[in-house]
């Protein structure tokens, strides 16, 4: 929040930098707070239609990575790039002013612009596969903290199920009820970067299969493609604020 309030008013947009918050449950309930954006984009502005772009707190984008996702977005519901790794003592040295200033950038190596065009592959075949049913739906990998989808298709989902609470699963879920509608997917992964700042890791310890959002990915087959909490019907929260920062 302390990162918000400093820096989102320097960020320009035609339609300004929102602040949607509510306060904590104690609890991840990440899906949720998607929601909530989602549904303040749609309805302060009164439209269906348009690009969500969907970044977590610890990705920094390129310059032209929203520039890319709309290119890539006017062919495809959904745009699946990817992420490079920034290891702990390079992220502790990048600072908000400097980045913004611009005098201080991150490079992709050619080592890491192999993987990403290496998984760019790999995700054009699951896509070719998944075609001949070859693949499950929920392939290719959907980034949760780094991808975009058309605005008509996050609300005929309802968006994210915000039964899935806790580490993982939400995004395969998401990815699996689109494929079911038959959403079309781009996997520019190369093309649109973003860096993932070091942080420890929240995966929990144990089985993954013992994971109560691991357990209801399991029953995915049986539950609603229309997901039955999302933008419409959230749960249960506290009261949502929505603040403008410029």
């Amino acid at each position: 929040g302390a990162v918000i309030e400093r820096w989102g008013g320097n960020v320009g947009a035609e339609r300004g930098v929102w602040w949607v918050r509510r306060a904590s449950t104690g609890g991840e309930r990440l899906c949720q707070v998607r929601n909530n954006a989602v549904r303040h984009i749609h309805e302060s502005n009164g439209v269906d239609h348009g690009r969500v772009l969907i970044i977590d707190g610890d990705m920094l984008c390129a310059d032209d990575c929203v520039a890319q996702h709309a290119h890539f977005g006017s062919r495809a519901e959904l745009v699946y790039p990817y992420r490079v790794n920034v290891d702990e003592a390079i992220s502790a040295t990048l600072d908000a002013s400097r980045i913004l200033s611009g005098d201080r950038r991150l490079e992709v190596t050619a080592a890491e612009q192999e993987l990403l065009a290496k998984r760019e592959r790999r995700y054009k075949r699951h896509l070719l596969l998944r075609r001949l049913r070859l693949a499950p739906p929920h392939k290719p990998k959907l980034l949760g903290g780094h991808f975009s989808v058309d605005l008509a298709l996050y609300l005929r989902l309802n968006g994210f199920d915000e039964h899935y609470q806790g580490w993982g699963f939400k995004d395969d879920e998401f990815a699996y009820r689109a494929a079911r509608l038959g959403a079309t997917v781009a996997v520019p992964v190369s093309r649109i970067i973003a860096w993932h700042l070091y942080h420890p890791t929240r995966q929990p310890t144990g089985r993954m299969a013992d994971l109560p959002t691991a357990r209801r990915f399991a029953r995915r087959s049986s539950l609603p493609l229309v997901c039955e909490h999302g933008v419409r019907d959230p749960l249960p929260q506290p009261p949502v604020s929505a603040d403008r920062l410029a």
